[in-house]
């Protein structure tokens, strides 16, 4: 499971920098989650289409997951649109770690022990780290008017959100196969999208988008569906807050690819913060 959960990881931030670096746009959304319907479709029929009427319940399960999975989509664009790839990405992945505890334990009745406790707060100190400009006492008293930007709100809803799906998936996956039940809501986010775009945007518009950012395009949808995949396995038989704390590694991944590839600028306080969080995903890695 943990091997599974730090691949998801490191595939997630790469799809996130893909996101990030053709401008975040809804349209570049929509088109991936299409995208991501027409590649697995042959797996689908293949596998899931011959029985689905045996999965019980799987429609409902889909379409509530669907509407969580289409929110965070929603806000991460909207939070892209508005922040850096090194700022946005940490806030909107960390902050599952605000809602998810709460969340589990009153909704599946899960508890974490001592040692997740507070590697889960070492991983939302480093998180504070890396939106604070330098290490002095100043930096951190004008935290507060930093963190109500529209980045960070759109973030912390996107978080808001994945935290929501993350529960609602791990019900699911506890009755129905993890592969049917991504790939109905993934098809069902991919209708709203298409419905979207196609009213909102022109269709030279769309064309253009898909010429300039096709391979980008294709391989989101392809890394975003097999490396929640993987978590949704590690999900079955794991503690929800545990999974999701260590899969926090993406934000180490997703804060170096904005510094080698976007050029963002990596300060002392984001280096901070990616070592705090990647030690506290280390000690989850352990936690029981």
């Amino acid at each position: 499971a943990v091997f599974l959960v730090v691949f998801s990881a490191a595939t997630h931030a790469y799809w996130n920098f893909l996101l990030k670096r053709s401008g975040g746009t809804q349209l570049f959304v929509g088109l991936s989650k299409v995208g991501e319907v027409v590649m697995f479709a042959p797996l689908f029929l293949v596998l899931v289409a011959p029985k689905i009427g045996v999965y019980d319940g799987l429609f409902f399960l889909a379409a509530v997951g669907a509407s969580f999975v289409l929110a965070n989509y929603v806000f991460l664009a909207l939070a892209y649109s508005h922040g850096d790839l090194s700022f946005v990405y940490p806030v909107a992945r960390g902050s599952i770690l605000l809602f998810l505890p709460m969340l589990a334990y009153v909704t599946v009745g899960e508890r974490i022990s001592v040692i997740g406790a507070a590697a889960m707060g070492l991983i939302v100190l480093g998180i504070i780290a890396l939106q604070l400009r330098t290490l002095e006492w100043r930096a951190l008293a004008s935290l507060g008017s930093q963190l109500r930007s529209p980045a960070t709100t759109f973030a912390l809803l996107a978080a808001l959100g994945a935290a929501c799906y993350t529960i609602w998936d791990k019900r699911a996956v506890q009755r129905v196969p993890a592969f049917a039940y991504i790939y109905l809501y993934t098809a069902l986010t991919a209708v709203a999208y298409a419905a979207f775009i196609w009213r909102r945007y022109p269709r030279a518009l769309i064309a253009s988008e898909w010429r300039a950012n096709r391979w980008s395009i294709l391989q989101v949808g392809f890394f975003n569906i097999t490396s929640y995949l993987l978590v949704l396995f590690a999900l079955r038989t794991g503690t929800s807050s545990y999974v999701i704390a260590l899969r926090q590694l993406s934000i180490a991944v997703g804060v170096a690819l904005g510094a080698f590839f976007l050029r963002e600028e990596i300060s002392t306080p984001k280096r901070l913060g990616v070592a705090l969080i990647v030690v506290g995903c280390i000690i989850v890695g352990t936690a029981r």
